[in-house]
């Protein structure tokens, strides 16, 4: 009768022997893990400037999501935590001190000259840096400090729309609502373009003023721009109060012509103000026409994430966000991201070479737009 051979029992010691090698080796492996580098991201998303803000934390996001999907910064995933300024100082500086606390390594935002005032001393006296996204006072400019940013504080828009309502269309007045919200803004931007409708053989008339709350009298404010029947009125204002003010002034003065800096021109402008906006001069920091393989590309990587077309905010904070984490992706031992960025002071944005001075402030370019058919548009 032939012999079973029976089957080798396992060798339990064995097993448990490299049970134990594998899960050490899991464990080491977890705990090789590289920590990840915190952004903190000031914006507002539920106050007046919140279409600039949501547009912003987009463009933030998405540089984001396209550096980790590189590898990261120097092998470490990136996160961002984010704070909800709410248009509001007081908030604002609670999400600042909640992001030091943590801390983060550097930090995003916020959208509004009058936040990043507040922001700019305390980010300063942590010692972290504070890329800025959209604010624009000129206030904010000359500063040894740790507040950097990538759009051009001399407001060249409103050179550009003083040029096209003195010398291109020929007006001799023009009158102004600007909102005081926002004062450290909205106030050196109407000085400018005064300068400039002067220079173009024009002055301001009527400027009525106002400070935006719950009781804003959208329809009294326009009465008052319209005391004295002028051509044109221009408004310094957010997108949603900068759509609610032309839906006023064009149902008492249809034919009225409108023109609002490039801090109005997102698509809240054109998705509360309708009709009301039709025709209005503008300027946004980036070329619609661009046919650039770069800008292309980026036009459509965004449209796909977000299902929304870019506007100023979008791009700004994306090119803002590309340039910090370049500015840490190169970075030597030791050297804070301050020292990073003004060592290395060029940057490739997606349409342009961002360059910084001495004191974190650079110039730009803004492209003058006219509201046609519900759209941005070059002027013809």
């Amino acid at each position: 009768m032939a012999s079973m051979t029976m089957p080798a029992r396992p060798r339990l010691p064995g097993l448990l022997a490299l049970c134990a090698v594998l899960l050490l080796a899991a464990c080491e492996e977890q705990v090789a893990a590289p920590p990840p580098i915190r952004l903190g991201v000031i914006v507002d998303v539920s106050g007046p400037s919140a279409s600039l803000g949501l547009a912003g934390r987009n463009g933030m996001q998405l540089a984001v999501e396209e550096a980790n999907a590189a590898g990261g910064i120097q092998g470490r995933p990136i996160e961002l935590l984010y704070r909800d300024d709410g248009f509001d100082p007081q908030r604002a500086r609670q999400a600042a001190a909640e992001l030091i606390a943590v801390p983060v390594e550097a930090a995003l935002g916020p959208m509004t000259s009058l936040i990043a005032e507040q922001l700019a001393p305390q980010f300063t006296e942590a010692g972290i840096l504070l890329m800025g996204a959209t604010p624009l006072s000129p206030l904010l400019a000359g500063r040894d400090d740790q507040f950097f940013r990538t759009l051009s504080h001399t407001n060249p828009d409103a050179r550009d729309i003083a040029n096209h309502l003195g010398r291109q269309r020929g007006l001799r007045r023009v009158n102004v609502i600007i909102e005081l919200s926002n004062s450290s803004y909205t106030r050196p931007w109407l000085a400018d373009f005064s300068r400039h409708l002067q220079a173009s053989g024009a002055e301001v008339g009527l400027t009525v003023e106002f400070s935006r709350d719950q009781q804003t009298d959208f329809a009294a404010l326009a009465r008052r721009a319209l005391a004295d029947r002028p051509a044109a009125v221009v408004l310094i204002s957010s997108a949603l109060d900068t759509a609610l003010l032309a839906t006023q002034l064009r149902q008492q003065a249809p034919q009225l012509l409108l023109a609002t800096p490039a801090w109005a021109a997102a698509d809240t402008l054109i998705e509360m103000g309708g009709r009301a906006v039709e025709g209005m001069i503008t300027a946004q920091a980036f070329d619609l026409n661009d046919s650039s393989a770069a800008f292309v590309a980026f036009k459509q990587r965004y449209q796909a994430r977000f299902a929304q077309p870019i506007d100023t905010a979008a791009l700004t904070s994306y090119n803002a966000t590309h340039v910090l984490l370049a500015a840490l992706q190169q970075r030597l031992p030791g050297e804070h991201p301050k020292q990073a960025l003004l060592r290395i002071r060029q940057f490739q944005g997606v349409q342009r070479q961002i360059v910084f001075d001495d004191f974190g402030d650079s110039d730009s370019l803004f492209y003058p737009m006219v509201v046609r058919d519900g759209r941005f548009s070059s002027p013809e």
